[in-house]
């Protein structure tokens, strides 16, 4: 008959055991596993992926699945090792500059066109105060008015000079962005 120190041993052997191998399954459940494809040459020059390994000139691959963490890609250099050497563009990067120096040219047809409109608005209400200037009665009540409106025109004009300069800055500022990145010509 077992005795109770026996059971008590085969009962921890047996939990033991239960433990491992739970541990074996989720390391294996949760690692990654690999699967070698390799890639043969063909005698015609391309090139096949097949699971068997190659019978002539072929490399072996390592296939993972994926596991939702990407290694960023690593920076484009210039193969010479020149510093002073351009640096190639991806794809991307080429792309991301046509629309930059799309947007830039489009921004600067919208800054010239604003410099235009606000001349045109400007010249419009000089001459419209002008035109009230020229009501002006010839006494004190018109002298006052005319003086008032000379007031408003000077005033007029300061603001419409700083406006024009603002945006013949901003356009500059742009157009010189603009050629910087290789457009605007």
């Amino acid at each position: 008959m077992p005795t109770i120190r026996s059971n008590v041993r085969t009962q921890e052997m047996k939990t033991r055991l239960t433990v491992v191998l739970l541990c074996a399954i989720a390391g294996a459940a949760f690692t990654s596993p690999t699967w070698a494809i390799n890639k043969c040459s063909q005698p015609n020059g391309s090139f096949v992926f097949q699971d068997a390994p190659c019978a002539g000139k072929g490399e072996k691959l390592d296939v993972r699945p994926a596991t939702g963490h990407v290694r960023p890609a690593e920076p484009v250099t210039a193969t010479n090792g020149d510093p002073a050497a351009p640096k190639r563009q991806t794809e991307a990067q080429r792309i991301e500059q046509m629309v930059a120096i799309s947007q830039l040219e489009r921004r600067l047809k919208d800054a010239t066109a604003a410099i235009h409109s606000t001349r045109e608005r400007c010249a419009q209400e000089i001459k419209s105060l002008q035109l009230k200037k020229q009501y002006a009665t010839n006494n004190l009540a018109g002298a006052t008015w005319e003086s008032s409106i000379s007031s408003e025109m000077s005033a007029l004009a300061t603001s419409c000079d700083t406006r024009n300069r603002e945006l013949r800055e901003d356009a500059t500022a742009l157009r010189a962005e603009c050629r910087e990145l290789g457009g605007c010509k």
